[in-house]
């Protein structure tokens, strides 16, 4: 009997695959920084006081969502409580200055009463800088270590550093 004349090999039934569902990326914490995007809606020095305060809210649920997601957050945090305090300052600052010196040679031109309305100007472009890093950042599964911001938040003890590069 030769090989050609053998009974022709049946295959083996194979069970279909089953699907394998992708495990979900654990997330990055960037829906802070996103958030920070509310300082832009429009409606003068109230949204840029809406931003700080969302950034800074929404900080404990996302620590609880891994440490990468928490380290994220809690730079945000940082960021919109220095944006929250900056805004305040400067556009509280700005009103009692012009309550004072109006009427006063001092108040003839925009300078030197508008400076901390200059002042807050640069810290919004300052804000929408930040958070499109913070955003690029997070994206890339980093942390943005930002030296603007005043640590109000500190990590919390045992938490590992993140070996990120600091602007």
């Amino acid at each position: 009997m030769t090989d050609f004349d053998a009974a022709p090999i049946q295959p083996q039934p194979v069970a279909p695959a089953q699907p394998v569902a992708p495990q979900p990326a654990p997330p990055t914490g960037s829906l802070p920084y996103a958030l920070g995007f509310l300082a832009i809606v429009g409606i003068p020095f109230l949204s840029v006081l809406t931003a700080g305060i969302v950034m800074v809210s929404v900080y404990p649920a996302m620590k609880k969502k891994g440490a990468l997601a928490a380290e994220n957050a809690r730079q945000a945090a940082n960021w919109g409580w220095t944006l929250i305090i900056g805004t305040v300052l400067t556009l509280g600052g700005h009103f009692v200055l012009l309550y004072f010196v109006s009427g006063t040679p001092v108040a003839k031109g925009f300078y030197p009463v508008g400076i901390l309305i200059t002042i807050f100007g640069a810290l919004c472009v300052a804000h929408l800088v930040i958070i499109i890093m913070g955003l690029v950042k997070a994206h890339g599964r980093g942390v943005l270590n930002n030296r603007l911001a005043i640590p109000f938040i500190k990590r919390p003890a045992g938490a590992p550093a993140q070996n990120a590069p600091t602007i």
